[in-house]
This record gives C-alpha cells, sequence and structure tokens, in this order.
C-alpha cells in the first residue's frame, strides 16, 4: 500500500505557467509519477515545443493549451478544452507568476495592477474554474505557488507590489481550503525562497546570492528537485489529510526572519 501513497497514474494534471523553470519541472515530475498532464500559458508556440519534448523524453501524454490568466473567458476555454480532451481534471498547478519591482513612493499604477491581475486575479479564475469541476466529482487538489514574499518582505526596497500579491495567493488557498474540505478538494500552496531554474537574475549578482545565502540555514539555494517533490507530495492521496497549508520550501529562511 504504502508504494502507492506518490503515485500519480491516469490522473490528469493542468500546469499552468508550464513554459517557466518551475512549471516544465513539475511537468516532468508528475510525468515520471504516471500522470496526464496539461501545460498550459499563452505562448502556444513555446509550450508545443515543450510539450513535444516531454513526449519524446517520456513517451507520455503531454498536451500543450493556451491560457491567458487575466481573461475569464480564456480560463473558462482551458477548462473546457482539458475536459473534452480527458472528462475530467484531477490536480490543478497555479506556477504563473509576474513581478515588478520598484520604490514604494513611486511605484507605477499600471505594473501594480499587472502584477495583482497575473498573480491574484489570475490565481483566482483559474481555482474558481477547475474547482468547479473537482468540486461537481466531489475529489481534487489544487496546488498554488506562493512565495516567502507573502510572509517575509526583504531589505531590498522596490517589492511592495511582490509581496502584497503573494501574500493574496496565500489568503486565497486557505479561504478555497475551507470552503471546499466538504467537497473533499485539497487546496495548498508552496511557497519558495530562491530557487535554482537557471531563469533568476538574481543569483547571478554575487553581492546578492551572498546576502541570500546568509539567511538561509541550510545554507543553499532551492534546488528544482526540491520544488517538485513537495509538488508531487501535495498532488498524490500522500497528502489527502493536509489542505490551506502554505508549505515553506525555504530552507529554514522563514524561521529566522
Amino acid at each position: 500500500m504504502l508504494d502507492d501513497l506518490f503515485r500519480l497514474d491516469n490522473k490528469v494534471a493542468v500546469i499552468i505557467g508550464g513554459r517557466g523553470g518551475i512549471g516544465k519541472g513539475v511537468a516532468e515530475g508528475f510525468i515520471q509519477y504516471g500522470a496526464k498532464v496539461v501545460i498550459a500559458s499563452r505562448n502556444l508556440e513555446e509550450l508545443e515545443k515543450i510539450a513535444k519534448e516531454l513526449r519524446e523524453s517520456y513517451k507520455a501524454e503531454v498536451s500543450a493549451m493556451q491560457v491567458d490568466v487575466t481573461s475569464e473567458e480564456s480560463v473558462k476555454r482551458l477548462r473546457d478544452e482539458v475536459v473534452a480532451k480527458h472528462g475530467t481534471v484531477d490536480i490543478l498547478v497555479n506556477a504563473h507568476g509576474y513581478n515588478a519591482k520598484a520604490p514604494a513612493v513611486d511605484f507605477p499604477l499600471q505594473e501594480w495592477d499587472r502584477l495583482f491581475d497575473i498573480n491574484v486575479k489570475g490565481t483566482m479564475l483559474t481555482c474558481r474554474e477547475f474547482g468547479k469541476v473537482m468540486i461537481e466529482k466531489r475529489r481534487g487538489k489544487i496546488i498554488n505557488f506562493s512565495s516567502v514574499r507573502g510572509i517575509r518582505v526583504t531589505k531590498w526596497p522596490g517589492n511592495l507590489g511582490y509581496c502584497t500579491t503573494k501574500s493574496a495567493v496565500d489568503m486565497i488557498t486557505k479561504a478555497l481550503a475551507a470552503e471546499w474540505a466538504p467537497y473533499n478538494v485539497n487546496v495548498n500552496a508552496i511557497a519558495p525562497s530562491w530557487v535554482d531554474t537557471g531563469f533568476s537574475p538574481s543569483l547571478s549578482d554575487p553581492a546578492k546570492l551572498k546576502v541570500a545565502l546568509e539567511s538561509i540555514p541550510l545554507g543553499r539555494i532551492a534546488t528544482l528537485k526540491d520544488i517538485v517533490g513537495v509538488c508531487i507530495f501535495l498532488a498524490s492521496p500522500a497528502s489527502d489529510f493536509i489542505t490551506g497549508q502554505i508549505i515553506y520550501v525555504d530552507g529554514g529562511l522563514t524561521l529566522i526572519g
């Protein structure tokens, strides 16, 4: 019995933001544990290349679909396309996100609105629409991507918008977990610190990297494997009695401030 705790065989998983480093890594992890995967983002051309690569590498069922998480109609269309193809949705991962930095006294309203459109409204819309499918069948797993910045700010300026949106993602996660618990729909979030996906400009700055490492008790940056492992856990039967939690994959950063 324990051998099956982390398996995702024949589960249909939708990964929003499947073109990014974390999204692609989660897709690979889910595939290796038996899931049928749909990756979705705005750039369908790039997604198709990734889906083709994953299909060829793992001989798995992987689809690419387009979505704009800021558009209600686009999210509804994605839900309908997934259900039409696979018949259901078992797992939703919101790995999309946007960041813009500016001093608080000069924060451009256009960037503020874009942050909330993508990070907050986008998360709410995808949860709402895919949640309908899960509620109807009375089972499902939703995994939102938050950040340690939802609970801890940073000494570097410019993070007012990002921190605020990630705090909102945390509360979306908790509110939905409470509301949808009677339907056996688990809603949790993963909140990483720095993650080495090969795309983080801040990690190439030696001064910032030094400060980052000093603030992490385990003394290193998170790898993609650290994130993917937690995502598989939260998507699998091993986490059936866990809901409404923000899992800090941060090497202990939030322990010490």
